[in-house]
């Protein structure tokens, strides 16, 4: 029998990634996720899946937050992922591709922002200004306005949602372990 698909996504999941299966999502350690990462990925069975189509050329935001995550595993929590692996050979892999089943969990990694030293947080940000760029400059505003940005390593978190025999589920486990 073949290694279970493990699906990664960034920051989401959404109703179609839970076809009518119980399920229960746990907190993962970053050696727990590090682990479930690179086994996955050795066995061929890491699927990395975004809600934005990351291919898009509107989606550079989405790209770069993608980035700063991958860069921020990577130097943070030794652990290996790089845009390129949400891509599939024709295009970026949907989110909805993602099922929680038997054979399938879903790893998802959360974080928070900080803007970098120095940046302070940009009056241009909330301003009317940006409204009234075309869209080439509010492309490169919203670019220069996410350089400013990087992701809070202390906040990295690891949540996996997987597949539960209803004949394995505790009646006296609390709610908050099973969804």
């Amino acid at each position: 029998m073949g290694h279970r698909t493990t699906f990664l996504s960034f920051w989401d999941v959404e109703l179609s990634n839970f076809p009518g299966e119980t399920f229960r999502r746990r907190v993962l350690s970053t050696v727990e996720a590090r682990r479930l990462i690179g086994s996955a990925r050795a066995a061929g069975a890491l699927v990395c899946v975004a809600k934005d189509d990351l291919g898009a050329p509107y989606c550079e935001r989405e790209r770069a937050q993608h980035r700063q995550l991958c860069n921020a595993l990577r130097d943070h929590a030794d652990i290996e992922v790089q845009l390129k692996d949400f891509f599939g050979s024709d295009c970026a892999n949907p989110l909805c591709m993602a099922k929680v089943g038997v054979h399938a969990d879903l790893l998802v990694v959360g974080c928070a922002y900080r803007f970098a030293e120095g940046a302070g947080v940009a009056a241009d940000a909330a301003s009317d200004v940006v409204a009234d760029m075309s869209g080439d400059e509010r492309a490169r505003h919203r670019a220069a306005y996410i350089a400013r940005m990087s992701v809070e390593p202390e906040s990295i978190e690891f949540c996996v949602f997987e597949h539960v025999e209803l004949a394995n589920i505790d009646p006296t486990a609390p709610a908050s372990r099973s969804l």
